[in-house]
């Protein structure tokens, strides 16, 4: 099973969290939808993660989202979001995932983080503000 976990980002936590869940699947190839272009087609499974600003996931996964609508319904579909306030995550997904690929999805979760202006420092730890044991969860039940 061939797996994409396609992000946008603007801080770095949902690249972050993209490499640490790829580190956790088999055969992962990751995707800055921001400077790439994926080709689902070639996989069988597909995470998308985003970050979130003022309840709205980044524009770049919104479009690509929507243009490949269909195609994703033919996929093993999981979604994450980097928000600051886990507590919103269900209304976040609910606003900006279409009902029909949250129903198909296998799971679907807050890795948290942190505003932009929030964001660890170079000195910092990269990690502050982000959820590793859910990312872990994430991987072990997107692989059941």
């Amino acid at each position: 099973m061939s797996i994409l976990v396609v992000y946008a980002t603007k801080s770095g936590a949902s690249e972050q969290c993209a490499r640490l869940l790829s580190e956790q699947l088999p055969h992962c190839t990751i995707c800055d939808i921001g400077s790439e272009k994926p080709t689902i087609d070639e996989f069988d499974s597909i995470i998308v993660g985003a970050g979130v600003r003022d309840g709205k996931i980044y524009k770049p996964l919104r479009d690509f989202i929507k243009k490949n609508h269909s195609e994703l319904l033919n996929k093993k579909m999981g979604y994450f979001i980097c928000n600051e306030k886990p507590r919103k995550t269900e209304e976040i997904l609910d606003e900006n995932i279409p009902n029909d690929l949250k129903k198909a999805a296998v799971c679907m979760e807050s890795f948290g983080g942190y505003k932009a202006y929030a964001a660890p420092k170079e000195n910092e730890d990269p990690l502050k503000r982000i959820f590793v044991d859910k990312i872990r969860t994430f991987a072990e039940k997107f692989m059941i």
